[in-house]
């Protein structure tokens, strides 16, 4: 089944738009009560900003990596594109590991990291629900477009994604997996403590395998490498002192700070990932698990997704 669809008419701003809607619908649930809003004073004040072993700039650099290997933008496909009809729409949810017990997530005693986290007796996460709505569209010369909305569940953070994709090969032959190339970019919202963009390249193969002439199994698994950039907003030390004249001071004697930038040239990750997408008719259904080993960290975080929609 195929429906002819000009590239036009997906990137027509009314999709963009409504994807967007979406997005901000889902994360309004949140924002009378947002226990998993970050707020950066958890991590502490730095005592330099030129040094990365300072333990509150580490603090805010493995924070940083993790989130990004949270709200980035997921592989979600085989190697192999749409086709120029093509087009997929679908709802995920995917489950991301964190180093809960990690300083950087729990906090300083008295100032944990997420806001609702003691207050109200909720506990420290340990992974991150992420419901995301995923749209991909063909195009010609084997290649294909998509784009993301995710929603950070109980938070009031949200991040919009952008990706394309190049089949290098594709299976035109049986039992001679299709290869594929993918660049992806995440950048999160609903903050005003943290601006956060992510970038990763991906290299993936992919079979198909018909079964039953109505029913494609086509497994794939991939590896790549991710970066991350971060800055933080202006965060107050103080901000229960409604009526504080050194606010408004800065330098070494405020109690307001930022922590330095990290660029994304020192903060690099690497990923492998393994899933499979299973094709009914237009109905499809695909799990995917990968495996992040922190560059700053050298820890490993997985997170497992699972999809379901329309491909037609």
């Amino acid at each position: 089944m195929s429906v002819k669809m000009s590239t036009r008419k997906f990137l027509n701003p009314q999709i963009l738009k409504a994807l967007t809607a979406t997005v901000l619908m889902l994360s309004s649930v949140a924002v009378v009560a947002a226990p998993y809003d970050i707020q950066l004073r958890g991590l502490g004040r730095p005592e330099t900003r030129d040094s990365l072993s300072d333990p509150a700039i580490k603090r805010f650099r493995y924070l940083v990596n993790e989130l990004g290997t949270v709200i980035a933008p997921r592989v979600l496909a085989p190697a192999d594109t749409l086709g120029m009809s093509g087009f997929e729409f679908t709802m995920v949810s995917t489950f991301a590991d964190i180093s809960e017990s990690e300083d950087w997530w729990t906090g300083q005693p008295g100032s944990p990291v997420f806001q609702g986290v003691n207050s109200d007796g909720r506990g420290l996460p340990r992974a991150m629900f992420v419901p995301t709505v995923h749209i991909r569209k063909g195009l010609p010369y084997s290649v294909e477009v998509g784009v993301t909305g995710s929603y950070l569940a109980y938070s009031s953070m949200f991040s919009l994604g952008a990706e394309i994709k190049t089949a290098i090969y594709e299976s035109y032959y049986r039992w001679v997996p299709a290869l594929g190339a993918r660049l992806a970019f995440g950048t999160l919202f609903g903050t005003p403590e943290l601006t956060l963009t992510t970038a990763e390249a991906d290299i993936l193969a992919s079979l198909p395998i018909g079964i039953g002439g109505v029913v494609q199994l086509n497994p794939y698994v991939g590896g790549g490498v991710m970066v991350v950039d971060a800055t933080s907003g202006l965060i107050d030390e103080t901000p229960w002192e409604v009526d504080d004249p050194k606010d408004q001071r800065g330098g070494s004697t405020g109690s307001l700070y930022t922590f330095p930038r990290m660029p994304w040239y020192e903060n690099r990750s690497t990923r492998i990932l393994v899933g499979t997408k299973l094709k009914f008719y237009a109905f499809a259904v695909l799990w995917e698990s990968s495996f992040v080993l922190l560059g700053p960290s050298e820890d490993m975080l997985s997170s497992h997704s699972f999809k379901f929609g329309f491909d037609i």
